[in-house]
């Protein structure tokens, strides 16, 4: 799953979904054509990302980027099967096509090799946020400055929700969570 053709398919798919239900449906059938060893390449590629990055920031962020992948994976794979969405037919909010559109150009700037993980990101991304209606990142992800991302009174807070919009590619515009303070 490398070419350009197949992300136009797979984002034409995504603007099909108009309601949770739909979009859970149509992110089951994608993310299931990624095998086990895409997940360790996923894995193999955070962890080239991460080197440049402080060791003890690393120690504290890698947990929390495995959990945004596989246990999403899982959830996602888990409720796919099962078919038992709650609360399935509300419809997708309005940049929902934003994000689709986001998404497609995104990928399509990657080169092949890379182009199916960053898909592969976007569609467990997109899980998260348009179906479960949780941050992209797991409570709990630390970010620069010791601030991470929290629950509070059955809101999500995050420290950079509202910094990330210079960020052409950027989650933060389309996740749930609301600027923490700090």
């Amino acid at each position: 799953m490398n070419t350009k053709g197949d992300v136009r398919h797979v984002c034409a798919r995504l603007r099909s979904a108009k309601t949770r239900r739909e979009l859970a449906k149509v992110l089951y059938h994608a993310v299931s054509g990624y095998s086990l060893f895409d997940l360790q390449e996923m894995r193999g590629r955070v962890e080239r990302d991460l080197r440049s990055v402080p060791a003890g920031y690393r120690r504290r962020l890698y947990p929390s980027v495995m959990e945004q992948i596989f246990e999403t994976h899982h959830t996602l794979i888990a409720a796919g099967r099962r078919g038992d969405l709650e609360d399935g037919m509300r419809p997708l909010p309005g940049e929902y096509q934003d994000f689709c559109d986001m998404v497609e150009k995104t990928c399509l700037r990657e080169d092949e090799e890379e182009r199916h993980l960053e898909l592969l990101y976007f569609l467990l991304a997109a899980f998260n946020i348009f179906v479960l209606d949780r941050p992209a990142h797991p409570v709990g992800t630390p970010f620069p400055g010791g601030l991470e991302v929290e629950v509070r009174n059955g809101e999500y807070l995050c420290p950079v929700r509202e910094k990330a919009d210079d960020v052409d590619n950027a989650l933060c515009p389309y996740c749930p969570a609301k600027q923490s303070d700090g």
